[in-house]
């Protein structure tokens, strides 16, 4: 259902694909993350879906939108459905496929609607091995979990020439930092982006300060407008932010969907959490350059969109220093 989610899916699609080579694969997606994973070559199709009420909807047209989408989902007779997401929704979705087979996590009731259920596992898994118990479920032996988005070789360029038009220089080390994220109590402080702007742009590093759709103030709050070898990014569509970041010598990001895209588009990053978990949420290993802060605290993982406490002590616990010297330590190597 949201940008990570999907990306984190990525190597489930590849396991399917290498199982059933010869199978036509469809991924059913929110329309707005869809982008993402265009031009995958392990599937054949993706099926964008509107879960909200689009403008100038009624309620009841949007009720006989997603009735009407779910009777043609049905007439498409698939075999084999993957609930990856498990809501209510999702769960009524995989069921009302009519597929044969039936896929899903046998929790909170939902497991009724799965003729295949996953039972719950003893121990946490992190967010790409949960999704690949989907093959295990199927008797499939899963492999790597690398994440990927695959861009057009335009895209590429067209993202070097953005970087040129806005004052930077590809061929030298650019760090990103992506200050915004969804829920309030994920974002590191912005003074703390800030130092760290500052820190990197002493140490002769360009910096790029990404931002989504309504993060531009916030975006603005890490750089001055003008600064020396450093650029606050436009809202970028998804598909030209995947090629800038391609061409990042490394991401500063908030546990977010950047943060995963980033590393799909094969950038080495560095993951700022507070109340969430990364041993679930950042799967990704030290020995490509990626690196997860977080601190032990007795009252995290919350998953509170804002702080219960009022203190937000687990953002704070990561200071500007230290996350400086892991970034030239990953520039180094």
């Amino acid at each position: 259902r949201f940008l990570g989610d999907v990306i984190l899916t990525t190597p489930l699609i590849r396991h399917f694909r290498q199982h059933f080579p010869r199978a036509h694969i469809a991924y059913l997606t929110e329309a707005r993350f869809a982008p993402v994973l265009q031009n995958n070559p392990h599937l054949d199709e993706i099926i964008p879906v509107h879960s909200q009420r689009l403008d100038g909807e009624s309620g009841w047209q949007t009720n006989w939108r997603q009735v009407k989408f779910l009777l043609e989902l049905r007439q498409r007779r698939f075999d084999l459905a993957v609930d990856l997401f498990g809501n209510p929704r999702t769960a009524l979705q995989t069921w009302m496929s009519g597929a044969k087979w039936r896929v899903g996590g046998d929790f909170r009731g939902r497991g009724l609607l799965y003729n295949l259920r996953i039972p719950a596992a003893e121990t946490a898994l992190d967010a790409i091995e949960f999704h690949l118990q989907s093959l295990r479920r199927l008797g499939l032996t899963p492999g790597d979990k690398k994440t990927e988005i695959f861009l057009t070789a335009d895209e590429e360029l067209a993202a070097v020439d953005y970087l040129q038009r806005r004052g930077l220089d590809p061929e030298r080390p650019i760090v990103g930092l992506h200050p915004g994220a969804t829920w309030p109590n994920k974002r590191w402080p912005v003074e703390y982006f800030r130092e760290l702007a500052q820190r990197l742009l002493q140490d002769g590093i360009q910096v790029f300060v990404t931002c989504g759709p309504g993060e531009e103030e916030l975006a603005q709050q890490v750089l001055a407008p003008g600064t020396p070898g450093a650029v606050i990014g436009d809202v970028l569509e998804l598909r030209q932010l995947a090629a800038v970041l391609q061409h990042f010598a490394l991401l500063v990001a908030n546990d977010c969907g950047v943060m995963h895209m980033a590393v799909a588009a094969g950038t080495p990053t560095v993951g700022i959490f507070g109340p969430g978990e990364p041993e679930i949420w950042f799967p990704y290993p030290e020995r490509d350059g990626h690196f997860a802060f977080w601190a032990d605290l007795d009252c995290r993982p919350c998953h509170q969109d804002e702080c219960p406490l009022g203190t937000l002590e687990c953002m704070h616990r990561s200071q500007p220093e230290a996350v400086f010297a892991k970034v030239q330590e990953i520039l180094s190597q």
